[in-house]
């Protein structure tokens, strides 16, 4: 007979052997999650690295590819799907786009971009070029209009010129408001639920637009939230998923892929010498002109003898404004005004001097420089000429009745200084007929001359910010430049995709090529360029054998062969939302 004790020790045993089963179950399940998550922060940290090392190859690239277009602007070959590190393969592979075997460990990085060329379907390999966008900091109201007309669209929620107005009460100086109400910069700021104060000083970065009155991020960065320049299935749905869009089939971008801050040319040709101020010391500019056109002293001489008197009594690199160029508009229009567009009143101060507040010495326009308002007073000023955008204004631009004062006390000195031969905004001005007192004067150079002008040779220093690139800025941002057509926009967008880098090298292609007349040119050439030195990286760092991704976007600054990071951005909380992957080649363009 079975004793009761024994009957009861039986069921406390199995149950101990269960209680025991239960919690070696559960370590092992802890210890597998917490192996999971090391394994997942392990995965976070190569991706990154991969990433990182496509913002370092990309860097150590950039001296040498720079002034060649074709080979970062699209190039899949060399940016697209680079193996970083793979387990079991031959190092000598590594750095390749060499595809391996199914399953393989390996971490790659890609460099994308958005196409705005194309119709929502494609993305690039390679960089960004951030010349290619409208300076937030110096475009004139004229300008911005055209982006925000065209970001707002049909929308009756945003008034585009109320927009444009807060925009320019923003970074501008003074607290005069542009709002149809009339009401003051300040106040709609101190009264919001989480009230700040008005910056009146430029943008650091374009995301400082959602401060601003009026902008949200709808109108910032359209229906591409996530900012890949593809329109996705949740970006064409209506109101079911996030973003809300219209179902029209079509990708609103808004205003960020337009816009940048950061966007300056330094006075070096493209071998990285100093470019030649045609308003320095006669003897100075004879001898170095004489290298650059040598058997040609007929041209040599025209070039010395149309630019005296041009750099002087308009405070352009003299001593009370050293480095500056040969007007007050350093290759804008050439008014007192130094805007950009001539009825906007908004002057960028410091954009070129050496020894800006901010200690930026290559003559950017620093986030704590002010945009000096000229208000009302400017607008009677209309006899003046209006400066062409892109220009970039003085450190001693008059403002106002300051303004008239000087005119009516140095008017005659500020005529010797300009000569009978009139202002001289940019060299290619040079190949013009010109009026003199006696008559006209014929230029002994031709259209074969402009590539070295324009390269070698400037009238201003030390740089200017905000020029747009003609090689690669897209069609809306073209439409910003004051005297292009849609036909001249069409035909540069036709014409450069067909040229090699050395055509590109210089912005005379636009007459070489017969895209523009010499007149058309000598007008614009003050707002534009042909090459950038600011790029953005958007690297995407990932593996072949797990779905992680890494986005970074880094803004790097060529000063001189060394590219310079200037921002540092972590964008993985947006997801990948590129195709990078082999099955996904048909997004990529050209593969």
């Amino acid at each position: 007979m079975t004793n009761k004790r024994d009957a009861v020790i039986l069921p406390i045993v199995l149950a101990v052997i269960l209680l025991l089963g239960l919690l070696a179950g559960m370590l092992a399940f802890r210890v597998n999650a917490d192996l999971a998550a090391t394994q997942a922060v392990s995965q976070r940290i190569q991706t990154r690295l991969a990433a990182e090392a496509g913002v370092d190859f990309v860097k150590g690239l950039l001296p040498v590819l720079r002034l060649d277009k074709n080979l970062w602007y699209h190039n899949p070959e060399e940016l697209h799907r680079i193996i970083v590190w793979a387990d079991g393969v031959d190092p000598q592979e590594w750095g390749t786009n060499e595809e391996l075997d199914e399953g393989a460990w390996a971490y790659r990085f890609s460099i994308v971009a958005d196409d705005l060329s194309d119709d929502e379907d494609f993305i690039r390999i390679g960089l960004t070029d951030e010349s290619s966008k409208l300076n937030l900091n110096t475009a004139t109201a004229e300008q911005l209009l055209v982006l925000v007309s065209a970001a707002a669209g049909d929308d009756a929620e945003f008034d585009a010129e109320e927009i444009v107005g807060a925009i320019l009460d923003w970074r501008d100086s003074d607290d005069n408001s542009r709002s149809k109400t009339g009401e003051s910069e300040a106040i709609y700021y101190r009264e919001l639920d989480r009230p700040y104060q008005i910056k009146n000083g430029l943008f650091d970065t374009v995301e400082e637009l959602l401060l601003v009155k009026g902008v949200t991020g709808k109108l910032l960065y359209g229906e591409d939230f996530d900012r890949n320049g593809l329109l996705g299935l949740h970006e064409d749905d209506g109101d079911l998923t996030f973003p809300p869009d219209n179902e029209d089939n079509r990708l609103n971008q808004g205003l960020y892929a337009y816009l940048t801050v950061w966007s300056v040319d330094d006075q070096t040709s493209n071998d990285n010498r100093p470019r030649i101020y045609l308003f320095d010391e006669e003897s100075v500019v004879s001898a170095a002109l004489a290298l650059e056109f040598p058997d040609e002293p007929t041209v040599v001489n025209y070039i010395v003898s149309s630019t005296r008197g041009q750099g002087g009594a308009n405070g352009a690199g003299n001593a009370a404004n050293p480095g500056r160029g040969g007007n007050n508009n350093a290759g804008g229009g050439g008014n007192t005004e130094g805007t950009g567009g001539g009825s906007e009143a908004d002057t960028p101060t410091g954009s070129g001097s050496t020894d800006n507040d901010d200690g930026n010495p290559r003559g950017k326009l620093g986030p704590q420089q002010q945009v000096r308002e000229e208000g009302d007073a400017a607008e009677e000023e209309t006899e003046e000429p209006a400066a062409e955008p892109g220009g970039q204004p003085s450190d001693n631009t008059l403002v106002g009745d300051e303004a008239g004062e000087s005119e009516g006390e140095e008017g005659e000195e500020t005529d010797d200084a300009q000569g009978a031969l009139g202002p001289i905004e940019t060299p290619a001005a040079l190949l013009l007929q010109r009026e003199t007192d006696t008559g006209a004067l014929l230029s002994p150079m031709g259209v074969e001359h402009l590539a070295i002008l324009m390269d070698r040779t400037t009238v201003v220093r030390p740089g200017v910010v905000g020029l747009i690139n003609v090689n690669t800025a897209s069609a809306l941002v073209l439409k910003c430049i004051n005297g292009l057509t849609d036909e001249h926009i069409a035909s540069i967008i036709e014409t450069r995709d067909s040229l090699d880098a050395e055509d590109q090298s210089t912005t005379a292609w636009l007459v070489t090529e017969e895209v523009l007349d010499l007149e058309t040119y000598v007008r614009i050439a003050p707002q534009i360029t042909a090459r950038g030195q600011q790029f953005t990286i958007d690297s995407l760092g990932y593996a072949d054998h797990v779905g992680m991704v890494t986005r970074l976007q880094v803004v790097v600054d060529m000063v001189g062969p060394i590219a310079q990071t200037i921002y540092y951005r972590d964008l993985t909380k947006l997801g990948a939302q590129y195709p990078i992957r082999e099955e996904d080649k048909e997004k990529v363009r050209g593969r």
